[in-house]
């Protein structure tokens, strides 16, 4: 079994609008843009984080298959890329608009 890591659109999709979300709230604190950045991953990852926890208890009964996990990590993983691409777009607009 392997991965379905482009079957799940809405998981990169959600991290980045996560993403553009947080720094557009957190820019208005003149944090600097590392810290920024880190902080919007950091709320992205944690959101999925929770969103994979209900899931697996929710859907998977709490089971330990291998399809249970191989789904959460390849979510988590999509949703991190999403939530990265959108902090990096949400950093260059700030800074263009600096």
């Amino acid at each position: 079994m392997s991965p379905n890591w482009l079957g799940s659109p809405q998981h990169p999709l959600a991290g980045l609008l996560l993403a553009l979300a947080t720094v557009a709230v957190l820019r208005r604190r003149e944090l600097p843009w590392p810290l920024l950045g880190a902080l919007a991953i950091g709320v992205v990852a944690t959101a999925e984080l929770l969103v994979e926890v209900a899931e697996f208890w929710l859907l998977y009964d709490g089971s330990a298959s291998a399809g249970a996990y191989v789904d959460t990590v390849s979510d988590l993983a999509s949703t991190l890329v999403g939530g990265v691409v959108g902090t990096g777009l949400a950093l260059l607009l700030v800074a263009r608009r600096a």
